[in-house]
């Protein structure tokens, strides 16, 4: 017997449709369905109001970024980046602040971040560290060829030597 898949939109629209129908109770439903009864009046809810529409599954991203940075504000950092480009972005927000006070600034790092978003600051090169020239590189092949031990000085042992 092959197995039979059914997609949630299916599965909620069983739910409802059964629901309507009458022949069982709210409880009885979401027992059969293995749902909860908040889970099962939402389901109701969002199909009563949106129709077959509101059976369908829906996103759970969020629908808005309460931290994220205004559009005005990347224009007015960026136009500054361009005229002052030797500042840091703690020097450009601090010359900003003064002319534009009702506007919200970011911090000094999200400023920097933008920027980086933008294009507007290129990446530094990683220094190359340089080694002491007396120093023999570790070349293991195997577990515990390498064995080391601090030299703390000089010291007494038990016998007095």
């Amino acid at each position: 017997m092959p197995w039979m898949e059914t997609s949630p939109m299916d599965q909620r629209s069983r739910f409802i449709d059964a629901y309507l129908a009458g022949g069982f109770s709210m409880t009885e439903l979401c027992a059969r369905y293995q749902t909860g009864r908040r889970v099962g009046y939402t389901w109701l809810g969002r199909s009563d109001a949106d129709g077959r529409k509101g059976r369908a599954d829906r996103s759970r991203a969020p629908h808005h970024c309460p931290h994220t940075v205004s559009d005005d504000v990347v224009t007015l950092l960026c136009r500054a980046r361009r005229k002052h480009p030797d500042w840091g972005p703690e020097k450009r927000i601090g010359w900003l602040k003064p002319q534009y006070p009702r506007m919200r600034w970011p911090a000094i790092s999200t400023a920097s971040d933008v920027l980086k978003r933008e294009g507007l600051i290129k990446p530094r090169r990683r220094r190359y560290r340089a080694t002491h020239p007396g120093l023999v590189p570790a070349v293991t092949h195997a577990p515990n060829d390498l064995w080391t031990a601090d030299f703390k000085g000089q010291f007494r042992t038990g016998d007095g030597e």
